[in-house]
């Protein structure tokens, strides 16, 4: 999973999180919803101004964005709860695609045993 992979899902994953909805985080972040949509799908990589629109609405600081996004060189190590944080938002991209796999896999073989 490349940078802009990562990124995208992590937004994704803290949008769901905070149950908003792409429509709703446009409204409370001034960013259009077709360039949400596009940064959660890793198409398009976020300025640091697009990432301080979107960091409070998502219930993040910036800084923490800004370091997730490369933007901030880490000079010290995540705390704990911020590392564990990023661990379990990574956990959560993973488990959602194994659960996507499994069920596409399923579909398959249901599709292959009724012909």
């Amino acid at each position: 999973m490349n940078d802009t992979q990562n990124l995208g899902n992590l937004i994704k994953q803290q949008r769901i999180r905070m149950g908003l909805t792409l429509p709703a985080l446009s409204a409370k972040s001034g960013v259009s919803f077709p360039y949400l949509s596009r940064i959660e799908k890793a198409q398009r990589y976020p300025s640091a101004n697009v990432l301080l629109k979107i960091a409070k609405p998502l219930g993040l600081d910036y800084k923490e964005l800004f370091n997730l996004a490369g933007y901030l060189p880490s000079e010290h190590p995540m705390p704990p709860g911020q590392e564990k944080h990023k661990l379990l938002a990574e956990l959560d991209i993973l488990l959602n695609r194994v659960i996507a796999d499994t069920n596409r896999i399923k579909s398959i073989i249901r599709q292959l045993y009724r012909k």
